[in-house]
């Protein structure tokens, strides 16, 4: 959808380290990590994405968008996330609305 969009999308796949995000999204020169979660289980990576970004002084470099099924509007904001879409058409809103043109 984000690709549908207009965005260039850099798709590291699933079972990624919190790590590798920050790494890859930072050497592409990205304007915004995507991050989304099926279980429960994985949405603490969502919030070491965020606490890498701090900790290195990049956080203001990126949006962080969040979603997925069990992902909240509720738990964006508690982990300090830039936007939270329910969906991949709202994701394509919300970049429009975060993301410079």
């Amino acid at each position: 959808m984000l690709e549908a969009g207009g965005f260039k999308v850099v798709n590291l796949g699933v079972d990624i380290l919190a790590e590798n995000f920050v790494d890859a999204a930072l050497k592409q020169k990205a304007q915004a990590i995507g991050l989304s979660a099926l279980l429960t289980t994985t949405m603490p990576a969502m919030k070491e994405v965020i606490e890498i970004l701090k900790k290195d002084g990049k956080r203001d470099k990126l949006k962080i968008i969040v979603g997925g099924a069990p992902v909240t509007q509720k738990f964006a904001t508690e982990i300090g996330a830039d936007g939270y879409a329910p969906d991949a058409a709202s994701a394509v809103e919300l970049c429009r609305k975060l993301l410079p043109s």
